[in-house]
């Protein structure tokens, strides 16, 4: 599988918001610099990366998030250099090591892999993968550890293998998602593997029963809870589960009433069989 068709699928819109802020927000709480990382991690969400750079300048060099702050400027300063990918990931590899928690051990081999990933746009996937192999297996219980796993599924299920391949390693990693913790990140997993199902094709009942879990787990947020009820509705449908369709149409009728897609919800709960 080519590095650059896997970028795209997990590069959504927001996504490097939701890298500063999942990152941010650990690197702060667990800070020791004070003031100076904290208005460091606040430019840097804003995109002001030599703003951010110049904070880090009363900051320790040794210090230890001083250091992971100075990896993810690099790795999202804008327009990105090989230069600067280069010396994010000495740091972060620097500190997969060195770091003093295990909290701080398992964020920076996270953000090793994802700029390994942006680093790396053809040819084999193997050495990432591996990394990630390594932060489920060393950091099981730490949320960047379990985030991993998401990774690890979007590999498995977008690979350039034969289908009955890609079923059977996506199973594996499944299996091991039991072991997942945070709701957050087992809405996401679960979120991944329907995609991934869709994709493949002739699996859509896998892919509605990874739905079902994602709205079950009730932590979507509400700009996706909407598509949620529409996606298990269709599915459902398509699948002969008139009773399940119904629930999750009349659901997204109740709460999104304004919603564009009314009309063609209440076509599509019409169009079901009687009950």
């Amino acid at each position: 599988m080519r590095i650059a068709k896997l970028r795209r699928l997990i590069r959504g819109p927001g996504l490097w918001c939701a890298v500063w802020v999942a990152g941010g927000l650990a690197a702060v709480n667990g800070s020791t610099a004070g003031e100076e990382l904290e208005q460091a991690w606040r430019l840097g969400a804003q995109g002001l990366f030599t703003e951010a750079t110049a904070a880090l300048d009363g900051v320790a060099a040794k210090e230890e998030e001083a250091r992971f702050t100075t990896a993810l400027l690099l790795f999202n300063r804008q327009p990105r250099t090989e230069a600067d990918l280069e010396a994010a990931i000495g740091l972060l590899s620097a500190l997969t090591k060195e770091g003093t928690t295990p909290a701080l051990r398992a964020r920076s081999l996270y953000f090793r892999a994802r700029a390994e990933t942006l680093r790396t746009r053809e040819g084999s996937p193997a050495a990432i993968v591996r990394l990630y192999e390594q932060l489920w297996r060393e950091y099981p219980a730490q949320p960047f550890g379990q985030r991993a796993l998401i990774h690890l599924l979007l590999f498995a299920l977008y690979a350039d293998e034969p289908r009955e391949s890609v079923l059977a390693k996506a199973e594996k990693i499944e299996q091991q998602a039991e072991g997942l913790t945070d709701p957050v990140v087992r809405s996401q997993f679960h979120q991944v593997a329907a995609r991934g199902y869709l994709h493949l094709g002739k699996a859509e009942a896998r892919a509605l029963e990874h739905l079902l879990k994602v709205s079950e787990l009730g932590v979507a947020r509400r700009e996706a809870a909407g598509d949620l009820h529409v996606s298990i509705g269709q599915l459902a449908a398509e699948l002969g589960r008139p009773a399940l369709a119904r629930e999750h149409f009349r659901a997204f009728l109740q709460e999104f009433p304004n919603d564009p897609r009314v009309y063609t919800i209440k076509a599509l709960l019409a169009a079901l069989p009687a009950e």
